[in-house]
């Protein structure tokens, strides 16, 4: 198969997201697995001085992280595999782009959000200038595929 330079990066982008797709779901089942923790050590918690609401909100916060790690593992991991799919064949591509302009929305909304709480990340630029690239590089192969 012969690849333009936009599918050749696509792959390479693609397979950067699976991986990271399958961090973030590993991530989400610790997170999990933490939270149910919290509660199943609540009474060796309370003893050391630790209330029940504190013990709660930690539990809710732990679980809040990985419901949103385990859905942005998911569309991460989907993302990529359609994103290798469509360096295979330039047709395949919408799929990818709209993915990319949903990422790119998101990762605008959690920036904001962050700056505004005063948590602010670097990984947070990291993961949009990923997006950008693969809109950037979506964009590219639909033009070329004529779409």
């Amino acid at each position: 198969m012969n690849r333009s330079g936009s599918q050749k990066f696509l792959l390479v982008i693609s397979i950067i997201d699976i991986v990271l797709g399958a961090l973030m779901l590993l991530a989400g089942i610790a997170s999990g697995v933490l939270g149910a923790g919290v509660g199943v050590a609540g009474s060796d918690l309370a003893q050391q001085g630790v209330s029940a609401s504190d013990q709660a909100m930690a539990a809710g916060a732990l679980s809040l992280i990985a419901i949103l790690s385990i859905v942005v593992g998911i569309v991460t991991l989907i993302e990529g595999i359609l994103g290798i799919r469509a360096a295979n064949d330039s047709t395949k591509i919408m799929p990818v782009w709209i993915l990319a302009i949903i990422g790119l929305v998101f990762g605008a909304i959690s920036l904001i959000m962050s700056i505004v709480q005063g948590n602010f990340q670097i990984s947070m630029l990291f993961s949009i200038a990923l997006e950008g690239l693969m809109f950037w590089i979506a964009n590219n192969i639909k033009q070329e595929a004529g779409l």
